[in-house]
């Protein structure tokens, strides 16, 4: 029973390196094996044979007679072992080159990997996470299922149980063969290629000869949508191979008297104040296909252009389309969290500012759910009034999965952010009885108010906010807040596929300016109310919004008609352009996730 568990035992662990491992495996074993019988008949002989060959001894007569039947045997004996050590040497000389040719290479198991999790796989494994949530949303939009009220009600908490236990369950998918890593040095290594891409377009060698393409930073909207202006000056830039410059190199921010370099990195090294001679003539954006004679051309607000280029969000790089859609749940939102990334490159003391930040919000001892709360100026105007407690629900929904999840349970620790202080004091009050631990940063939400918002204080505790939001687990918000999509997309680049690491209590994700968000019809649907719209199988649907509760709205491009549909039957259509610059980076090892 014993020799049958370590057989059992040793096949188990000899099996990822194949047959002709084995095989030599084996050789060497039984030529080790010889090795020491051979030694074992050495070791018996006589220890005076050595010298019985060169002597003689007495016979009777008096006459001397050598040994020669020792000799000869002794002798036969050692030349058998110096050819049998020979031959083992030579055999080991073998074995070690053939053990290296058939040792398994480093990447084997993420190349293995690589072929078990197709990008079909991950598609349907995402597919399914959203079809359950879909269906979680519908029978959340319903108060008592069409039942008497308590009995309605306790259904509803039972279906609402069960399908807590099955999204749970569905979501470790994610993780099984430690799939989630993989996803997440593909990722890492994806984002390398953009950025050494990007640095690349900044750095050109020659900046008198370099192609411009200017942008204004003082757009005139608020920190969150001017940050989000330059990254679509930095997409335009790249779509068309151009180095982007900032008007004035972004000395005149309302933010900062010390312009845009007060807390971020230079956008590149080619300056407005050196490159751009006051005589030089500036042409209007046009396009792609804009002369290359043209050195100079001044990029317009998005809703200037004259005409929509197809590289414009929500497109991401044909040339990383398969990586993405393999690895990444949102490949649109991970390729503008990279842009973002790189023009919120910190100087030194923003980073200072933010790590100081980071280390009072003690992510190390468990997950942290963000939650961002804009008041102030933008309730009313822009964004619908949502109560704290409408956020603190959607907190308090992830961490019920997360512990079903993990099977132990967790400490709710939540961040604030936010430019109103009523808020945090709020939270603390109701939900600090909860159990939740309400964290806030009291002295930006003081300095976020509108008095006091230019100031370099604010624009510190605000880029502060987005940093904490991008590393924590889960961020609740409204996704008509720039600020809650900031700290979204470079959650992106910190964390891997962390697309569905969020809930928006009103837009689904956008990109101000951004063509068309569409999505393709995958079953059909007959429209049963007058607010509704039929669907068929590839019906393209022009998206207006979900409304969280199973149904979502938008335009069927097919027969022309507005209205409500089953969110679960129409998914992404996704715009796949050619950038030309995010080519394959040859020293960035490949891009599967592999060295």
């Amino acid at each position: 029973m014993r020799r049958r568990l370590w057989r059992s035992l040793l096949l188990k662990a000899i099996q990822p390196f194949g047959h002709q491992f084995v095989r030599w495996l084996f050789i060497g074993a039984a030529l080790l094996l010889w090795l020491i019988l051979i030694v074992l008949v050495v070791l018996q002989q006589p220890q005076d044979n050595g010298t019985n060959c060169a002597r003689a001894t007495k016979t009777d007569g008096g006459g001397v007679q050598p040994q020669t039947k020792n000799c000869d045997h002794f002798q036969t004996q050692m030349h058998t072992i110096r050819a049998d050590l020979i031959a083992l040497k030579n055999e080991n000389i073998k074995l070690k080159k053939n053990s290296i040719a058939f040792r398994p290479p480093m990447n084997q198991f993420d190349q293995n990997a690589q072929r078990l999790y197709s990008k079909s796989h991950e598609l349907a494994r995402r597919e399914l996470d959203r079809l359950i949530m879909e269906l979680f949303m519908r029978l959340n939009g319903h108060e008592h299922l069409g039942m008497p009220k308590e009995e309605g009600q306790r259904e509803k908490r039972r279906l609402n149980d069960q399908l807590l236990h099955l999204l749970a369950h569905s979501r470790k998918f994610a993780q099984v063969d430690e799939a989630d890593q993989w996803h997440r040095r593909a990722l890492a290594r994806a984002g390398s290629r953009i950025q050494n891409a990007l640095h690349a377009l900044q750095h050109p060698a020659d900046c008198g000869k370099a192609r411009l393409l200017l942008c204004e930073l003082n757009k005139g909207c608020g920190f969150g949508c001017q940050l989000h202006h330059v990254a679509y000056c930095l997409i335009m830039a790249a779509a068309v191979n151009r180095t982007m410059v900032l008007e004035r190199d972004g000395a005149e921010w309302r933010y900062s008297r010390d312009g845009w370099t007060a807390v971020f990195q230079p956008v590149g090294t080619c300056t407005f104040a050196e490159h751009v001679p006051l005589a030089v003539t500036v042409d209007q954006f046009s396009g792609r296909q804009q002369q290359n004679s043209t050195r100079i051309v001044r990029l317009p607000v998005v809703d200037g252009l004259s005409s929509r280029p197809p590289h414009l969000p929500l497109a991401f790089p044909a040339e990383l389309a398969d990586l993405l859609l393999t690895h990444h749940s949102n490949p649109p939102v991970y390729f503008i969290g990279q842009i973002v990334a790189f023009l919120m490159r910190k100087n030194a003391r923003s980073r200072k500012f933010v790590e100081e930040a980071l280390k009072r919000i003690p992510f190390g001892l468990g997950p942290v759910v963000g939650v961002q709360i804009r008041r102030t100026d933008k309730v009313g105007t822009e964004a619908a009034l949502h109560h704290v407690r409408e956020y603190m629900r959607w907190a308090e929904f992830w961490f019920a999965v997360e512990q079903t999840k993990l099977g132990i349970p967790l400490e709710k620790r939540v961040f604030i952010a936010t430019d109103d202080k009523s808020v945090i004091e709020e939270a603390r009050a109701e939900w600090g009885q909860k159990g939740f631990v309400i964290m806030a940063n009291d002295e930006t939400a003081e300095a976020a108010q509108p008095s006091n918002r230019y100031s370099d204080r604010s624009l510190l505790g605000v880029i502060a906010d987005v940093h904490i939001l991008a590393h924590c687990s889960f961020i609740v918000c409204t996704f008509s807040s720039q600020v809650c999509r900031l700290g979204y997309e470079l959650m992106q680049s910190l964390q891997g596929d962390a697309a569905e690491r969020v809930h928006s209590l009103d837009d689904i994700f956008y990109f101000g300016g951004q063509l068309a968000h569409e999505w393709e019809a995958v079953g059909e649907f007959r429209a049963e109310a007058d607010d509704e719209i039929d669907l068929r199988p590839g019906d393209l649907i022009g998206v207006a919004g979900n409304h969280w509760d199973g149904f979502s709205k938008g335009t069927n491009r097919r027969t022309r008609r507005s209205g409500l549909f089953p969110s679960y039957l129409a998914r992404e259509k996704w715009r796949i352009v050619d950038f030309g610059i995010f080519g394959h980076d040859k020293n960035n090892g490949s891009d599967d996730g592999t060295q």
